[in-house]
């Protein structure tokens, strides 16, 4: 981890300077664009669009500032799930079975193998979809000469964490990055993301999913938007496993998805 995480920040300074040349190499084009229009009598000041590019520069370095703020309290929260964590595997089962104590006992077995299916099932299954796919991608952007190829992949891989929408996010943002240097590359990378997520969404995830959620996409997507809303993005994390305990226990069948 530590490995890739240098490299990852390494081609992410790099990325960044990338960027800010873009930027600043359409100053040029610009007054070359307003010396040719001066040419043919249009006088037109495009000055007022290096100006807006610019602070459109200097917003974003400030966005990327406070995103890092955000990241460094994300990365305090994580230390602390993870001691929780670390101490609930020392007394979980103590715990789990104090907290079982309000379920009738007829139906503790019942309950505990659906809570055990929804949640470590969805999350196991979660992660071994955002290994598959940031593998693959890192792949195919080397295949393709992608710069940054770990970077976007490993970007990719962590959007697609976000259950739902995940995917989409992450491969519409590498389209736009990736953009910013080559617009066929650009659309290289698109199509080749999307036949890999259809390749995740269609042959690998109903095996690894299989017997952990069977829920209706409507139910699905209702349960991302009740979640985002009521508690964020932890909502979002949560919201599709506690949808899947709830149905599963009530039996709910109009609610699952038809096989």
């Amino acid at each position: 981890m530590i490995t890739v995480g240098i490299a990852v920040l390494s081609q992410g300074q790099q990325l960044i300077d990338s960027i800010s040349g873009f930027l600043t190499s359409l100053a040029p084009f610009l007054e070359r664009i307003e010396e040719f229009l001066r040419n043919r009598n249009l006088q037109i000041d495009l000055s007022v669009i290096e100006e807006q590019l610019r602070n459109q520069a200097i917003s974003g370095l400030v966005t990327s500032l406070t995103f890092l703020q955000q990241l460094l309290t994300n990365f305090v929260t994580f230390v602390l799930i993870a001691v929780v964590a670390f101490f609930m595997l020392l007394d979980g089962e103590k715990l789990w079975n104090f907290i079982l104590k309000i379920v009738p006992k007829q139906r503790r077995i019942r309950f505990t193998n659906i809570i055990r299916r929804s949640f470590l099932g969805f999350f196991r299954g979660q992660l071994l979809l955002s290994l598959f796919l940031t593998t693959t991608s890192f792949i195919v952007f080397l295949l393709l000469q992608v710069p940054f190829a770990l970077l976007l992949s490993v970007i990719v891989g962590f959007l697609d964490i976000i259950p739902g929408i995940g995917a989409t996010l992450g491969v519409s943002t590498i389209t736009l990055i990736v953009l910013s240097q080559n617009v066929w590359l650009a659309l290289k990378v698109l199509i080749a993301c999307i036949i890999l997520q259809q390749i995740q969404d269609n042959l690998i995830a109903p095996r690894i999913m299989q017997n952990a959620l069977n829920l209706n996409p409507v139910v699905v997507f209702f349960a991302l938007l009740v979640g985002a809303r009521v508690a964020g993005l932890l909502g979002v994390f949560i919201s599709i496993p506690i949808t899947g305990v709830i149905v599963s226990l009530f039996e709910i069948d109009e609610m699952k998805a038809e096989i």
